[in-house]
């Protein structure tokens, strides 16, 4: 079979339902798919409410006893895919009606490394991505083309030799990596995930960087680490706003450090 979908989650039980059943509703889901719930240490009913699904036998559900946050609950679920390409789709979100259909047809046709498909916001349908770029991209595209948010597919033996980074909002160190060593990428047109957008609480979306300037301020100072002499030599702008928000971020995280010792 194709695909593992992976879906982590943390308190949003009846959300985390939704993601599922927007999967289940997709026409012979089964013939190409497992759904992987990683429950990243939830308090709610979350694994109360998933029973129905684990009794007829429609995921795997793998649990921490504790919250590690989500890019550990990602790679928890990364790890244990069985199927040839990961799909990290996040608890919140919703799949397209025949969405999988075209992920399908989109994958047998062309067996990318890692393919980026286009997102959308439930409540008005407005693109959260750039469609007009599309197509197989190099490293240079990827780092000088900021381009909004996707629904990443990946091949499942690559993710799991390239697990993702422990900070929260900074998966582009991954894709970054994997281009910069040659993987095959290719950016598609089509929304094919209903993302919403509502609650500061949604997994895949940065808390306020108030409340997250520790993390903010480590993600960019490994992106520029990593990548920041080639960003400063295509695209001198973009450098020098990241490294305007990571001492922004940095001033904010000792402000944070000091307050919290008072």
């Amino acid at each position: 079979m194709l695909f593992s979908f992976v879906i982590p989650t943390y308190n949003r039980a009846l959300k985390v339902s939704r993601a599922i059943d927007s999967i289940l509703n997709q026409p012979e889901w089964a013939l190409t798919s497992e759904i992987v719930i990683v429950d990243d240490g939830s308090t709610d009913d979350t694994e109360t409410l998933l029973q129905k699904y684990i009794l007829n036998n429609q995921l795997r559900l793998i649990k921490h006893p504790s919250n590690r946050g989500v890019a550990s609950a990602k790679n928890t679920g990364i790890l244990n895919a069985k199927h040839e390409y990961v799909v990290l789709l996040d608890s919140d979100d919703l799949l397209e009606v025949n969405g999988l259909k075209y992920l399908n047809k989109l994958i047998l046709n062309n067996r990318y490394d890692v393919v980026f498909c286009g997102t959308k916001v439930l409540k008005n349908n407005a693109l959260m991505y750039d469609p007009a770029f599309w197509g197989i991209k190099s490293y240079t595209d990827m780092l000088v083309n900021p381009v909004g948010e996707y629904l990443p597919v990946c091949k499942t033996q690559l993710m799991q030799k390239n697990l993702l980074r422990n900070l929260r909002g900074y998966e582009s160190i991954t894709w970054l990596s994997m281009a910069k060593v040659g993987c095959k990428i290719y950016y598609d047109t089509e929304p094919l995930v209903l993302v919403d957008d509502q609650g500061d609480d949604r997994i895949s979306v940065r808390l306020s960087g108030m409340k997250n300037s520790a993390q903010m301020s480590e993600g960019y100072a490994l992106y520029l680490k990593e990548f920041g002499a080639d960003l400063k030599r295509l695209n001198y702008m973009l450098y020098l706003k990241i490294n305007f928000k990571m001492i922004c971020y940095s001033l904010m995280r000792f402000y944070f450090e000091k307050k919290n010792q008072n």
